[in-house]
């Protein structure tokens, strides 16, 4: 009876056809399912702008057909015929008017306002499946948590059996993504997805503009704060860019300056440039073996002479062996 696109995992071991599923999941393609709604609804548009629909029983009978249609779940195109609408002059309204009410109420109304309305044709069991299925819809997207009872209330269904069978037709409709869970406390239907098959109520349009145009002011604001830190961001980064630039710089001259000879370059033999070690000289570090003019002897022939101590106390009764330096002839 119903188009399926939709791939059926039981969470239990029974069958997927048990009448009373524990946990039934299910993947669907909301796109889908509202396009080939539309598509359904194609024939019934042309039939109602054909040269047939000048008479009003011919509208009655098409509503009441595109009612009971496994397949169409959108009206708003049927609606604005010329055709359809003229059910809502004087001189059809008392006969026929009930027939345009109860599209109405197939396009953006629910089972309950069908039955507080007098006058509705009485539905067949097609259109009374329809009917609940739409507010199914409706329901589920503005009830949380969507328990047994309430669904039980909103729909007249008498018992949980039947709740059942209409949520699994849902979802294996592609109607909606749920979970049914009988064994919670209390009871419940957890609906995830909804497909986009209600229609909207005329009255209601100008308000969905002034949301809509409240949330495109709000998206401005957001994409200007966005705009404003990303332009920081890129400031902050530029400016490190020039300060880790200017380091580099700094190091590669220092670096340059040492390769090319600096105060810092060491000699050959280990020693500072400015210095052999602590108060030493360039003389007494590089150069020692380089002769200073005098020479060490132990009988003080040629040149003059010069007694040295070598120890603090050559002064004293133990007196050590004297060095005698003479400069050489």
């Amino acid at each position: 009876m119903f188009a399926l696109s939709a791939n059926i995992q039981c969470a239990t071991t029974l069958s997927c056809r048990a009448p009373l599923p524990h946990i039934v999941f299910i993947h669907i393609n909301m796109d889908q399912t509202h396009t080939r709604a539309i598509e359904a609804l194609q024939p019934f548009i042309h039939l109602a702008q054909s040269n047939s629909a000048s008479s009003p029983r011919f509208i009655a009978n098409l509503i009441t057909n595109v009612t009971s249609s496994p397949q169409t779940y959108v009206f708003a195109e049927l609606l604005e015929v010329p055709a359809v609408q003229a059910l809502r002059s004087p001189e059809n309204s008392q006969e026929f008017g009930g027939y345009l009410l109860l599209l109405e109420i197939f396009a953006y109304g629910t089972w309950s306002e069908y039955q507080a309305t007098p006058g509705l044709p009485n539905l067949s069991p097609e259109q009374t499946l329809k009917l609940r299925l739409l507010s199914l819809l409706t329901l589920s997207t503005k009830i949380k948590p969507l328990t047994y009872s309430t669904l039980m209330d909103a729909l007249t269904i008498p018992t949980k059996a039947e709740l059942e069978s209409l949520v699994t037709t849902a979802i294996y409709s592609s109607l909606i993504k749920a979970r049914l869970s009988p064994s919670s406390n209390p009871p419940s239907v957890n609906v995830t997805a909804v497909a986009p098959l209600r229609d909207v109520l005329p009255e209601s349009i100008p308000l969905m503009i002034a949301s809509l145009k409240e949330w495109d002011s709000r998206c401005s604001e957001v994409v200007a704060d966005l705009e404003a830190e990303i332009a920081r961001i890129k400031s902050n980064a530029a400016d490190r860019a020039v300060k880790k630039q200017a380091t580099q710089g700094a190091l590669e001259e220092a670096l340059k300056k040492r390769q090319n000879g600096g105060p810092w370059r060491r000699n050959k033999r280990g020693a500072g440039r400015l210095g052999a070690g602590a108060g030493g000289s360039k003389r007494d570090a590089g150069n020692i073996e380089e002769d200073d003019g005098f020479f060490e002897t132990g009988d003080g022939e040629g040149g003059s002479r010069m007694d040295i101590d070598e120890e603090y106390g050559a002064r004293g009764s133990n007196r050590q062996p004297k060095r005698v330096l003479g400069r050489k002839s």
